[in-house]
């Protein structure tokens, strides 16, 4: 059987470069309120993935509101 998923178009959310840079701004804030440990390295690989995210053009093309 199909999945439904595979059939519908997904919606992808757009943002500001500023948006992203705030997200991943507070991402660092909140992590930095954590001890050294897994917890705090999950959330800096979170912000890690933010930033990759810029380097990426066709992905800021498709989901920023100017584009790169």
């Amino acid at each position: 059987m199909p999945s439904v998923a595979r059939e519908l178009p997904l919606e992808h959310p757009l943002y500001t470069t500023g948006d992203l840079w705030g997200i991943r701004r507070g991402v660092l804030l909140y992590t930095r309120s954590f001890p050294p440990g897994p917890e705090r390295n999950q959330h800096r690989q979170i912000a890690l993935s933010v930033r990759r995210l810029f380097k990426n053009e066709k992905w800021l093309n498709q989901h920023t509101i100017n584009g790169a």
